[in-house]
């Protein structure tokens, strides 16, 4: 071979080994923007990230919460009464035997939304290390606000207020259905509705497609069974819209749950 060819074929090399080069290097940008900025470029190992740093990296940048400080976020709020949460937090948990409580009656205030909270206009624009979590506690009906820190795990701030009903979650929606399900005169209509049009038996809430909204005892009055709901607004109570997939609507329009008393009333008739 001459050495025309020599270099030619070196040349040629050169090119596809710099073409792989390039499309690697686009495919792993493509990855890191996909997967939430500086966080997801700190994870794939980028050269300027520390080895002795966790895998997961939290509040790492000032835009939006990712998927994953939020979940810390919230397991830092919830844990806070009990363990690292401010004086008021404590004591509110030691004069309740069984401390704060979820929609599903277990251990630990209901999570419902998860944000960066509000900078001041005269705060810098630095990395921003806080978190704002709502949530829910069903022990004393009460809606939470508290501010954490990703990087000490602390409460910096907490407030309480009563009577205060936000949107409820999904995992809210789905406990609505299982009381509706647990009771004698409406779980059986619902699950015969289910049945009806799929052949199936329905067993749980995930087989259907949910949305609800809070509802108050002031939208009931003047409607027939309005005692029933009278205490929706200071109780957690809930309206169900449900679809089966690919189906029709279950009616439960005149079906108002309350979530903090799990118990299901019919209104309007």
């Amino acid at each position: 071979m001459t050495d025309n060819a020599t270099d030619k074929g070196a040349a040629d090399t050169r090119g596809r080994r710099h073409r792989r080069w390039r499309v690697s290097a686009a495919l792993g940008l493509t990855a890191v923007l996909a997967g939430g900025g500086i966080a997801a470029l700190r994870t794939a190992g980028s050269p300027a990230s520390d080895p002795s740093a966790p895998a997961a990296a939290v509040a790492s940048h000032s835009g939006r919460l990712t998927s994953e400080e939020s979940r810390e976020a919230s397991r830092i709020a919830i844990d806070a009464a009990t363990r690292s949460g401010t004086a008021k937090d404590r004591r509110k948990a030691t004069e309740k035997n069984d401390g704060e409580r979820n929609a599903a009656g277990g251990s630990g205030a209901e999570p419902l939304d998860t944000r960066r909270p509000p900078r001041a206009k005269s705060a810098s624009s630095a990395t921003d290390s806080r978190a704002e979590v709502q949530l829910y506690d069903y022990a004393s009906d009460t809606l939470i606000t508290r501010v954490v820190d990703l990087r000490s795990k602390k409460v910096l701030d907490s407030a309480r207020q009563h009577g205060v009903q936000p949107p409820p979650t999904l995992a809210e929606a789905r406990e609505a259905v299982k009381v509706v399900l647990a009771d004698r005169a409406l779980g059986p209509g619902m699950r015969e509705s289910y049945a009806s049009q799929t052949g199936k038996r329905l067993t749980s809430p995930t087989q259907l497609r949910l949305q609800s909204m809070s509802f108050l005892g002031s939208r009931a009055k003047g409607v027939g069974g309005a005692r029933k709901v009278s205490r929706c607004g200071e109780h957690r109570c809930v309206q169900l819209f449900v679809r089966i997939p690919g189906g029709k609507w279950i009616d439960t329009s005149r079906i108002v749950i309350d979530l903090s008393a799990r118990r299901a009333a019919v209104i309007g008739l």
